[in-house]
Parts: structure tokens; sequence; C-alpha cells
């Protein structure tokens, strides 16, 4: 929703868009809410990693916080040092519910957790965890870096409608819709060499 509105403004509800939208023929099949609150969130650098001495699968980092540095039990197999990641410490409610503890994992003592996309209700990836741009600042808000939650359409574009398959193509549709003026991407650019 976000982006469609850089190209058209409106200010109508997320149901009533839909409505329009599917009464104009593009069926909307899905509406998803993609992040959450990240409150408590932040990103963390990994100072350091080391074997778990009870679990060959599992690592012991040292995260900075930007406040301090804490001790993580870590599973995902793409942590490594000087990686930056979200970090949840104890008392952070991921977007899912799950409201983390102090934790003993096979002896170790874990106080939060790096995070992977799918914990953060970002996507259903839980390959690894969620690796962001190196040159954040630690201990930034992720809230700062994400944004707020992101509303996601999922449209059902019929083959007399090929002039939706782009999101230009139904940000005109969403203007035509409510009379609002279409503003196009600027794509002007400075040819050299």
């Amino acid at each position: 929703i976000s982006w469609l509105r850089e190209y058209v403004e409106i200010e109508a509800s997320v149901d009533s868009l839909c409505d329009a939208l599917t009464f104009s023929g593009i069926e909307v099949e899905g509406i998803e809410t993609i992040g959450g609150d990240f409150t408590g969130i932040v990103v963390g650098e990994v100072t350091e990693v080391a074997p778990h001495p009870n679990a060959d699968r599992l690592r012991l980092c040292t995260v900075n916080t930007g406040t301090g540095e804490t001790r993580v039990v870590c599973g995902a197999p793409n942590v490594e040092t000087g990686g930056k990641y979200p970090f949840a410490p104890v008392g952070t409610v991921l977007p899912n519910g799950l409201k983390l503890k102090k934790a003993k994992i096979p002896g170790e003592v874990s106080l939060g957790m790096l995070c992977a996309e799918d914990e953060l209700g970002l996507s259903d990836d839980h390959e690894g965890l969620m690796v962001l741009d190196p040159s954040l600042a630690t201990g930034t808000p992720l809230a700062e870096v994400l944004g707020p939650p992101e509303t996601v359409l999922d449209l059902e574009i019929t083959p007399n409608r090929p002039d939706c398959l782009s999101l230009l193509g139904v940000a005109r549709e969403v203007a035509a819709l409510y009379g609002t003026p279409l503003k196009r991407p600027d794509d002007a650019f400075v040819e050299t060499g």
C-alpha cells in the first residue's frame, strides 16, 4: 500500500480500496500484513562467535547492542563475527507473540535472540539470520530501519487487464477510481560516458 501511495494519493481505508479494486475488475485475493511491532529490537553486531561446549550445531555469540554486550546462544548457520543482525533482548515481545525470557540452552545462558525474517513476521524464511546492512549504526532501533508494518494486497489480474500487471498500472486504475492525479515516477537521468 505504501508503494502504491507513492504514485497516487488515496485516503481510503484498505477495505474500501479492496472493494473498489474488486468492483473495477481487479480481484483482491488476499490482504496480508508483513512486519510488525519491532519495539525493543535493535541492530546488534556480533563481536565474537565461539562453539557451544555442549551442542555441535549451536554457537555462543557475543552481541554488541549499542548499550553494552550480551551473550546469546545461536543456531543459525550464517552467524559470523562482524555481522549485523536484528537483536531482541530479554523481555521483548516478537511480532508472533513470543515473549523472550532468560534461557539456559544446553547449559549456557542466552540473554536474548538474534532473529531470522520469519521470527520478525517479514517472510517465511528461516534459513538463517536476517542480515542487515553493515553500515547501520549498532543499537539503531529496527523500527527505524524497516519502518512500520506494511499491508500487502494479493491481486488476481485477469487476461483482459494486462494494463494492471505493474504497480504503475494498478496506480493508474486507483487514480481513475478515486479521481485523483497519478504521480508518475521521474524517469529522467543524466547520461555519462
